[in-house]
């Protein structure tokens, strides 16, 4: 395996993962509601979109790539409604520091919060898109066709930095709520589910004009 390359996958993950987004949102929110395993199992839904895009890319499957194309804003609605239907369904639940370690522990749950997770990455065509084009931008540092090693490599890679990135993520979020009160957690979800719907909206406006 070229380590070399590895790393430059997890470059990618981190770069793809890390900004702001719908997914990062609801990672926190669920790390200030119901701790770091939640969180990392939510992210880890993500994770999966992400490797199935950067397979796309990395293998270049052109019909995904096209399929996506075709069907960008039908894609680009549905996530957009999905956006907007949680962050307001978030924005208006109440939370309650004496019910945070008891809710949502049922698998079914758990399993519902990592799939939408997934759906939100696999709605936002943007994201194979920027895929490709860093893939094609770093074409002459990855030589993906040299080798039948490096595709799987360079996913392996991007695997790793995204799931790099939720481990950080929730467990830092998690280990600041014990310094947050009631009323500041409160209000943290409220606005991230008004920023989940803002990016919806967003979605939305771009697939509509």
């Amino acid at each position: 395996m070229d380590v070399s390359l590895l790393f430059v996958g997890m470059a990618i993950g981190l770069a793809v993962t890390a900004p702001l987004g719908p997914v990062n949102i609801l990672v926190i929110r669920n790390a200030l509601r119901h701790g770091f395993t939640v969180a990392f199992l939510v992210g880890l839904g993500a994770v999966v979109g992400d490797v199935a895009f950067a397979s796309a890319a990395a293998y270049g499957v052109s019909w995904i790539s096209h399929l996506i194309a075709d069907y960008a804003r039908p894609l680009m609605i549905t996530g957009g409604l999905l956006l907007v239907v949680t962050g307001v369904w978030l924005a208006r639940k109440r939370i309650e520091l004496s019910a945070l370690d008891r809710e949502d522990g049922q698998t079914a749950r758990l399993i519902g919060k990592m799939l939408a997770a997934f759906g939100l990455t696999v709605s936002n065509p943007g994201e194979l898109f920027g895929f490709i084009a860093i893939f094609g931008t770093m074409n002459g540092v990855l030589r993906l066709h040299e080798a039948a090693t490096r595709p799987p490599t360079i996913i392996a890679g991007v695997a790793i930095g995204a799931v790099a990135w939720w481990l950080f993520l929730s467990y830092l979020v998690s280990h600041l709520k014990t310094r947050i009160s009631e009323t500041a957690l409160a209000r943290i979800s409220r606005w991230t589910g008004i920023l989940i719907a803002a990016f919806g909206f967003a979605l939305l406006l771009e697939a509509l004009t």
